[in-house]
């Protein structure tokens, strides 16, 4: 069951190639957010596996490259943000991850979320591609805001990745900052997929970002978000659910 966690990636480049960059990238900042809207930009955010599949998901590297890389298939937090720190330490970046809860307007939930903490010449920055751009499209700093108005706080023992707006200034994932061992993903995954968690959502959920949008699906509705604004679809059948699943992000059942 943990064999594998900790292996190195199959092959770089494939990956690299399989969100759209062709060059060996140097461990920069830079490169850092060009790596975190890349994968948001072609792997999405789906939980088909324990939803419709009724299956556990693999957390080896070598699963993880299989499903992400070979098969073209899209994963949630644990999967993509699992690959992406074997990704992150293959190019050559000090990274470690981290567990975390999300919040969004949903109160204090329990731990069941994954990230990485990467430190570049000193400076520390929160990189997430597990939940299609809720922490922004790129890292976040330790020091300073982004330009989506997303900050870094400490709020006693717990670290915030908090986004601030002219009418409010929220909590949207919160980690203890400090070393989680890839191995111990594997029973908040299980209870995740597997668990009261999936039984609690058990409709299909899918994103992915686009260059003016995003896709996504909640349940029986498909929604295109372009340039501001959004065209929903109601779902009516599984054959119409898989031929947006493909269509559009690029997902074969």
């Amino acid at each position: 069951m943990f064999e594998g966690v900790h292996d190195r990636l199959p092959d770089m480049m494939a990956y690299l190639s399989r969100i759209g960059i062709t060059d060996v990238l140097k461990p920069t900042k830079d490169n850092l957010d060009k790596l975190v809207y890349a994968h948001l930009t072609h792997i999405p955010y789906e939980n088909l596996q324990y939803c419709i599949e009724k299956s556990c998901p693999d957390l080896t590297i070598s699963g993880l490259y299989n499903k992400l890389v070979v098969r073209k298939r899209g994963g949630y937090c644990f999967e993509l943000n699992g690959l992406f720190y074997a990704l992150l330490k293959e190019v050559g970046y000090d990274v470690y991850p981290v567990a975390c809860r999300m919040w969004i307007g949903l109160g204090q939930l329990p731990v069941g979320h994954r990230a990485s903490i990467v430190t570049i010449d000193g400076e520390k920055y929160f990189a997430d591609v597990g939940t299609s751009g809720t922490a922004g499209l790129k890292s976040v700093p330790y020091s300073g805001i982004t330009e989506d108005g997303v900050y870094i706080a400490v709020n006693g023992h717990e670290t915030e990745v908090r986004k601030k707006t002219e009418e409010s200034d929220e909590t949207l994932i919160s980690f203890v900052d400090s070393y989680f061992d890839p191995i111990d993903f594997v029973p908040l995954n299980y209870y995740c997929a597997m668990g009261p968690a999936a039984a609690d959502r058990p409709d299909p959920v899918v994103s992915i970002t686009t260059e003016n949008g995003a896709y996504s699906i909640n349940a029986d509705i498909f929604k295109i978000h372009k340039d501001g604004t959004a065209e929903e679809i109601k779902i009516e059948s599984r054959e119409m659910l898989f031929d947006i699943l493909n269509r559009y992000f690029g997902i074969v059942i």
